[in-house]
């Protein structure tokens, strides 16, 4: 055999392996029993008291989230922080999770810098999250997200779709959550938020990862 025709069947055999996965991912929809039970996230706890907020109809019908919470907490020195946590039972059939880089600006938010950065948990290990100084002309916020999967902590969006085409393969379920922390600059200086954001996780850390499904 010529090496034309190794090449050939080499393409061919890479062509139907191809296929074969864009079927797998394309049919297969393995779906987690459990639901996230956001009631284990106490509204009061140790400094923090919180608060449940609500967005518009318009925003859940853009999120497309299967389950969502979104609240306000401040620790007795009056410091606030805003928690939001997105859960989709499957990351397929137009329920992926939305990028904030892509949707900030979309509502009127300016990304001011990003970066990958290191926060201390509840046990004391770094998290590698993401940060984003943000700003909508009349105020300053800054921003800590990650996604969180069964695979564990992903910081990325193709990351997460990494996890996405794993979890496929593997017939197990597909879904993942994204968490968001907002501070804003309004008394505070972007490396107190760093402070604030690292206590209040020392404490709610635990309870956000009871509650959810994997």
């Amino acid at each position: 055999m010529n090496w034309r025709k190794k090449e050939f069947w080499i393409t061919c055999g890479f062509l139907i392996i191809t296929l074969i996965l864009v079927n797998l991912l394309r049919y297969s929809r393995v779906e987690s029993k459990k639901m996230p039970g956001f009631s284990l996230i106490p509204m009061q706890f140790g400094n923090w008291s919180g608060q449940e907020y609500f967005f518009p109809d318009q925003t859940y019908e853009l999120l497309k989230a299967d389950a969502s919470t979104l609240r306000r907490y401040t620790d007795r020195e009056g410091k606030e922080l805003y928690l939001f946590i997105s859960y989709f039972k499957s990351q397929k059939y137009g329920s992926q999770i939305h990028s904030p880089k892509n949707c900030l600006p979309g509502s009127g938010w300016k990304i001011l810098s990003r970066e990958k950065t290191r926060v201390k948990g509840s046990t004391g290990s770094n998290l590698l999250v993401n940060r984003l100084l943000i700003s909508d002309n009349r105020s300053k916020e800054v921003m800590y997200y990650w996604f969180q999967t069964r695979s564990g902590l992903v910081t990325s969006e193709l990351g997460l779709k990494l996890d996405l085409v794993i979890n496929s393969l593997k017939r197990a379920p597909t879904d993942a959550a994204f968490i968001r922390i907002n501070l804003p600059l309004n008394q505070i200086s972007e490396r107190e938020a760093l402070f604030i954001v690292e206590d209040f996780l020392k404490v709610f850390q635990p309870r956000i990862k009871e509650a959810l499904p994997f």
